[in-house]
């Protein structure tokens, strides 16, 4: 190797050797990473082969994805108690149980009590006094439509609810957004998955800069998509047969069900689906024009987090109530 080309890469190696460190240290600073950081919280469920997984039951102050800080009860769900358990239901009581994604289970709502859920539940007892009612939250980050019709089979009949919903975004339609979860309890990339299920994983989870490296590289090889592409030209996805089967178990237990639409800033997100389902017969309840009450930066959960921001969650448990208060089912 000629002496010149030595030096270069000598010095080459150098600088990379001092800028890498830098770097990292810029974006700990940035804050950008920090809402993909999250402790091991997801288990295996192996009840289901549509359920990849779950949140670990009886975690006391853990860190979640989007800067939340969560507990969750002795069934693995977002609560405000850990280790929260539930025996029968009591006469007086009315169970809501919501299936969702990241949304639901309030990614970027740092304390539980401004999850749309948890203001859901505090609206209707605050305005009433003949029941109980209790919400359950079986929301979990990346779940699409196939892994919530699953959980009203596998997970939410078990708690008797007295209504449930689905609650949903866009890219919920597309099935190949879930993960899996390596041995740890991670959330890992089916495309990183072998890499990050090691120890080498284990520190590269604490490096923020790869985080920006790696969103770089997806926008770059595949632009991020907020909407479905399908409903985005006014089609109908296959994946709509989630929600069919959804209403369809519901009819099968004879449950009171209820789709909710959730609220998008991108024009027209929905597209024809809520007319497919006012087609279908399918109880839904497209919560879209609450769009119009914000400005981008005021949804956004944070700067860097495109999530609802606490405000949003507010609005959307607002619109539940009152439409859960308006139904022949709720005692008046």
């Amino acid at each position: 190797m000629p002496k010149r080309l030595k030096r270069i890469l000598l010095y080459a190696g150098y600088l990379l050797i001092v800028t890498l460190p830098l770097l990292e240290i810029g974006v700990r600073i940035w804050g950008y990473s920090e809402h993909h950081i999250h402790d091991p919280i997801y288990t295996s469920f192996e009840s289901s082969e549509d359920i990849p997984y779950i949140h670990k039951p009886n975690l006391l102050q853990a860190r979640a994805r989007g800067l939340a800080v969560i507990n969750t009860d002795s069934l693995g769900l977002r609560s405000k108690a850990a280790g929260a358990v539930y025996g029968l239901k009591q006469p007086q009581e009315y169970r809501i149980a919501i299936a969702g994604d990241s949304v639901t289970f309030g990614e970027g709502i740092p304390n539980t009590d401004g999850t749309f859920p948890e203001v859901l539940e505090h609206i209707i007892n605050q305005q009433q006094n003949i029941q109980t009612v209790k919400v359950f939250n079986f929301g979990v980050s990346a779940y699409s439509v196939r892994e919530m019709a699953a959980l009203l089979q596998h997970r939410m009949l078990a708690i008797q609810p007295n209504l449930v919903i689905m609650a949903i975004i866009p890219p919920d339609l597309d099935l190949k957004r879930t993960p899996i979860i390596d041995a740890a309890g991670y959330l890992v990339g089916q495309n990183v998955a072998m890499l990050l299920d090691s120890r080498v994983g284990e520190v590269l989870r604490g490096i923020r800069l790869l985080y920006v490296l790696r969103d770089i590289g997806s926008r770059w090889i595949s632009p991020p998509q907020y909407i479905d592409p399908l409903l985005s030209h006014g089609k109908i996805p296959d994946s709509y047969r989630y929600i069919q089967q959804f209403k369809e178990t519901a009819d099968q237990y004879g449950l009171p069900y209820l789709i909710v639409l959730l609220p998008r800033m991108e024009e027209n997100a929905w597209g024809i689906l809520s007319d497919r389902l006012t087609q279908d017969t399918i109880k839904h309840l497209d919560l879209s024009y609450l769009r119009k009450e914000f400005t981008m930066n005021k949804y956004m959960a944070s700067r860097f987090d495109r999530h609802p921001s606490p405000a949003v969650h507010r609005r959307i448990g607002e619109e539940l109530a009152l439409y859960v208060e308006h139904q022949p089912e709720f005692p008046q």
